[in-house]
């Protein structure tokens, strides 16, 4: 991923009410996945002119189904006084990426669209995915919880990853997963193998939401639930000055190669 790239994405100030940078968002990530073979519509009659993304890329040849979750938006600048650096430009200082939503989503999102994109321009066989890209996270709007469940039902994965994860301070990852468990299942062992060669802490639980989210409501009881990312603590979501550790999101491009990549083998989809 180039940082031009990245900066192209960030600079589209993607904010509530924002129609004319909601619509270029939306064409950003079109012009991703549609040439990729994705069928790509919106969907959802947004109040904040943030409808929803619905992406699916069918592989005949594959009964492997996985559901990917993301968002485009980001949260408004609340001081501008109290950003170091232009909120809507991606500045690196100290190891680190400075801008609104490299963390929350826009840097992870990105990362994930070019790894899918380079894996096909390999030939490499990815499963059918059912890629939920959501406009209203950072207002918790009610479009959402409309669109994503039928889609969840219609597509039938049962495994659902979230949109980022963390990182202990120590460079640690982590992996969230659901549902409860009492000790980890071989599949945890597996994906944890495959992503992090084993060095990932399993915590059984779901990312921290400020509020419901459509995305963890709306997956069936026979789902199982994944979360893991670049973040740290670090990043400052939806505060001023939020960042991103480069050497993270670099390797995160890698590491969600590799979850592709074992989505293929798993038994458990």
């Amino acid at each position: 991923m180039t940082t031009e790239t990245l900066n192209d994405f960030i600079a589209i100030k993607t904010i509530a009410n924002d129609k004319e940078a909601n619509q270029s968002g939306i064409d950003f990530v079109r012009n991703i996945l549609e040439p990729l073979g994705f069928q790509f519509k919106t969907e959802g009659e947004s109040p904040f002119h943030q409808p929803v993304i619905v992406a699916k890329y069918t592989n005949v040849n594959s009964s492997k189904k996985v559901v990917l979750y993301g968002h485009y938006d980001v949260e408004k600048i609340k001081g501008w006084e109290k950003w170091n650096t232009p909120p809507f430009e991606l500045v690196e200082k100290d190891g680190r990426f400075y801008c609104r939503g490299i963390a929350d989503n826009k840097g992870i999102l990105l990362t994930r669209l070019l790894a899918i994109k380079e894996m096909l321009e390999a030939s490499e066989e990815i499963p059918n995915i059912l890629w939920i890209i959501q406009g209203e996270e950072e207002v918790g709007g009610q479009t959402p919880f409309e669109v994503i469940p039928k889609h969840f039902a219609d597509f039938g994965s049962k495994i659902y990853l979230e949109e980022t994860g963390v990182h202990k301070n120590d460079r640690t990852p982590v992996i969230f997963h659901l549902p409860k468990t009492d000790t980890p299942s071989d599949f945890l062992d597996s994906l944890n193998n495959a992503i992090y060669s084993g060095k990932a802490i399993l915590e059984n639980r779901h990312l921290n939401k400020f509020s419901k989210c459509p995305f963890l409501h709306s997956i069936p009881e026979e789902g199982y639930y994944i979360g893991f990312g670049p973040n740290d603590g670090l990043c400052n979501i939806h505060k001023d000055n939020e960042s991103l550790d480069k050497q993270n999101l670099e390797q995160h491009r890698d590491v969600f190669k590799n979850f592709i990549r074992w989505v293929n083998v798993t038994t458990i989809n």
